[in-house]
């Protein structure tokens, strides 16, 4: 059986779908160089651009994330269920490499280093209290 997809909800989804990316940052360059442009007293003129540069942040973000989902990798992290730790826009810092790298490893290994951390610390503070307490004896 052959079934076509509904016109209208096809159109609806059109009409959600991210911008393409390209347009998406011209236009957030638009309202940040804007934002630049305008004097100090258009206040009114200024929150607009500031408002509408954060709109368009949303939508950079929501373009990379949709061409992202169409690459390979992309559909692997989505299997995963990694996608949702990679931050848009894409910008690869030590941090979010940290972050990206904690979210791969399993629960119980989080776990396991957990309680090595916690016995570290604990033998760190009693540690450090037998050497304040023979510092004060002295």
């Amino acid at each position: 059986m052959w079934s076509r997809r509904d016109p209208d909800l096809v159109l609806v989804e059109a009409m959600l779908a991210p911008p393409p990316l390209e347009d998406a940052r011209s236009s957030l360059e638009f309202w940040r160089q804007r934002h630049r442009a305008l004097p100090v007293y258009k206040r009114g003129a200024r929150k607009e651009a500031r408002e509408m540069a954060a709109r368009w942040e949303a939508r950079v973000a929501a373009a990379e994330r949709a061409r992202l989902e169409r690459t390979p990798a992309g559909r692997i992290l989505a299997a995963v269920g990694l996608l949702r730790f990679v931050p848009f826009p894409l910008r690869p810092t030590k941090g979010w490499l940290l972050a990206f790298a904690w979210a791969v490893v399993p629960r119980k290994a989080k776990v396991v280093a957990g309680g090595v951390l916690a016995g570290w610390l604990v033998v760190l503070a009693a540690t450090l209290m037998v050497v304040a307490t023979a510092v004060n004896h002295l």
